[in-house]
């Protein structure tokens, strides 16, 4: 059964592959649109805009698990390897929306502070169009 109601952000998930990212802590998803200049001598000084081309990104933070099934050395090896991705936003729930596309990691970090948990953030720039279901 579908999700109902407001989504507990704990809930929303990244994928990649088909398998979550493990030990997450955070999950974004963002969507932009560019916009092409229009503006004419007839615009009366104003600026006129038409669409463009459309990206979205998404982007997690977890917990640095160096044994993780999906975690940072999995990451860390697409990013070596310029691997595209399958990454999807989502619940866990097959009956909820979610979105997807391919992308690669584009940035990928680890912070880690004097007696604090080691955590990680990746950044997936996606290429093509974002499908959903």
């Amino acid at each position: 059964m579908a999700t109902t109601g407001i989504i507990n952000g704990t809930d929303l998930l990244v994928f990649t592959g088909g398998t979550a990212i493990t030990h997450s802590t955070s999950a974004s998803i963002s969507f932009s649109m560019e916009t092409r200049e229009a503006s004419t001598k007839d615009s009366s000084g104003y600026r006129a805009l038409l669409e463009g081309q459309r990206s979205f990104t998404i982007e997690c933070e977890g917990m640095t698990a160096l044994d993780a099934t999906n975690g940072f050395e999995e990451l860390f090896a697409a990013w070596v390897a310029r691997t595209a991705l399958t990454v999807k936003f989502g619940t866990s729930d097959a009956a909820d929306q979610f979105y997807q596309g391919t992308g690669y990691c584009t940035s990928l970090s680890v912070d880690s502070g004097v007696e604090d948990s080691s955590s990680f953030s990746a950044t997936f720039e996606m290429t093509g169009q974002v499908t959903t279901s």
